[in-house]
């Protein structure tokens, strides 16, 4: 996202989230009290309204998808100090922020401070929420330390990117795929593979940027990302991504060209205010010379660590330095095919992203389809009483790294908040029908994580990675699929029933037991 102001620099100069939701069938009956039951909602319904835009979510997706998107190693994931705070530490009170975790984590006094300024100013405005309502709306309460991240701590810049959500987000979707399937494939932007802390690597090369105008941009950029943090980060563990920008073919043309200015400048805000706070790296591949010293002269001070100009033959080097090579391409120095035009979705993922046996012999399978939303939403533990309230309870039912249960269980006075380090408890906590499903048939659930929550091997040179693995979504294994099943979106469910089946859910209006989405349960 660093590159993105740059390149812009030069070129212009859901409702809110019920206690316990989905997860209510784990609380005990005292801790549910009256709570309303969740209910399947499409997304095109939860956009309808701004008060009930989710912070997540709003793709409707058709297409088979890669069965590797979500294994047991990336959902079971620890995060080192260096994955929660970028240099392994909070940045000192008043400093620009350094964290990179912000979700289903303990938040610092001052963070807690910043957020509680912020709750403040909303009580005084009238355009993002009504006066007097210091609640943050559904589609930013995830995102507000975020925001204020990004807004080095000022709140009206804050507020003012909470705006851009509104903008350039909520009223922009849900997309459907096929609105966009055309565009993707011309491969200007794409997910392909993890690095070693399971962080999704997007590629931009902006050799294709010519082909697009802007709304058509824009729209294909908020799909993309969207995509990631709805079905690839996994709250308090992977919330960010690696960002490759490939330069090929680009010269100064292209930099001064009006569309690539106008698609520069969107992307650059969906980045840096939309999707701010998830950029872990930049590496900039091919770089003109002539542009070099003039890119590297705009960035900020402070976005410099994490923008890495690559040498030509430098490029095998370092991406090999944070990513298995079957996870990048033969073009980037990795060992899987390169990416051609109409072959960029579905994204491809692949097993074994932490070591060469991480995932497991035979590897594991994604694990969307045990999964909702909340899942991927997780929790901002905001301490503020206005937003503690949604979160206090349903937060103890969260998948949760040791460090984070422990710190759960002090802020919320519970007695213990039990962690999630095996894929059998973490079954347990997002879908307790797969759990004692497969504990009436003595399946061993972590037999499937194979080493996926061990400590990463040595960097070992895989053999070619084999063509990405998809799964066929359109004609599942169900003796219930109906006929009248097909066409429909197999991603358009973003809050799930309590009943919701162990296997494959059933669309809204339907009876469980006919074929949907094995990619979420939501």
């Amino acid at each position: 996202s660093s590159f993105g102001s740059c390149w812009g620099g030069i070129v212009a100069k859901a409702a809110t989230h019920l206690p316990g939701g989905p997860r209510g069938a784990l609380l005990s009956p005292d801790l549910m009290g009256e709570q309303p039951r969740a209910t399947r909602t499409k997304t095109a319904v939860l956009f309808g309204k701004t008060e009930t835009a989710p912070a997540i979510g709003g793709l409707e997706l058709f297409a088979e998808q890669s069965k590797y998107s979500l294994p047991a190693e990336v959902v079971l994931f620890q995060p080192a100090a260096g994955d929660i705070h970028r240099g392994g530490a909070p940045a000192p009170d008043g400093k620009p922020g350094q964290r990179l975790i912000f979700l289903n984590t303990p938040l610092t006094d001052y963070e807690q401070q910043q957020l509680k300024l912020l709750h403040d100013a909303l009580v005084k405005e009238n355009v993002i929420t009504r006066e007097g309502d210091a609640s943050f709306p559904p589609y930013v309460r995830l995102h507000a330390l975020r925001i204020l991240q990004q807004a080095k701590w000022k709140v009206d810049k804050a507020l003012s990117v909470m705006c851009t959500h509104l903008e350039m987000r909520v009223q922009q979707l849900p997309v459907r795929e096929d609105a966009v399937i055309q565009d993707l494939q011309k491969c200007m932007m794409y997910w392909h593979g993890r690095d070693r802390a399971c962080r999704p690597v997007l590629v931009w090369r902006m050799e294709e940027i010519g082909s697009f105008d802007i709304d058509r941009a824009t729209r294909m950029i908020l799909f993309i990302l969207e995509y990631a943090v709805r079905y690839l980060l996994v709250p308090g563990r992977v919330e960010n991504w690696v960002l490759i920008v490939d330069l090929s073919n680009c010269g100064w043309s292209t930099a001064t060209s009006s569309s690539t200015r106008n698609i520069a400048r969107n992307a650059t805000r969906l980045l840096e205010e939309v999707y701010c706070g998830r950029n872990f790296s930049t590496k900039i591949f091919h770089m003109p010379s002539l542009l070099r010293a003039i890119v590297n002269s705009v960035i900020p001070e402070d976005k410099k660590s994490k923008v890495e100009f690559v040498a030509d033959k430098d490029i095998e080097k370092c991406m090999r330095a944070v990513c298995e090579p079957h996870q990048l391409e033969q073009q980037y120095g990795g060992t899987a095919p390169n990416v051609k035009k109409g072959e960029c979705y579905p994204f491809r993922f692949f097993p074994n992203c932490c070591s060469p046996s991480s995932g497991g012999s035979p590897p594991n399978e994604s694990l969307h389809k045990y999964t909702d939303r909340s899942f991927h939403e997780g929790h901002s533990w905001d301490c503020h009483p206005a937003a503690k309230e949604t979160w206090a309870v349903p937060a103890q039912f969260q998948p949760l790294t040791p460090s984070s249960a422990k710190a759960l269980a002090s802020l919320v006075s519970a007695e213990k908040v039990e962690p999630a380090v095996t894929l059998e408890r973490w079954l347990e906590l997002v879908n307790p029908e797969e759990a004692a499903a497969r504990t009436s048939t003595g399946k061993d659930s972590n037999a499937d994580v194979g080493a996926a929550v061990k400590e990463p091997a040595k960097l070992a040179e895989p053999e070619k990675a084999a063509p990405n693995p998809i799964v066929n979504v359109a004609e599942p294994e169900n003796p219930n699929y109906a006929e009248a099943d097909k066409g429909q979106p197999i991603m358009d469910l973003e809050v799930t029933t309590l009943e919701k089946p162990a296997r494959e859910p059933a669309l809204e209006g339907e009876t469980s037991g006919k074929g949907a989405c094995w990619f979420c349960a939501a």
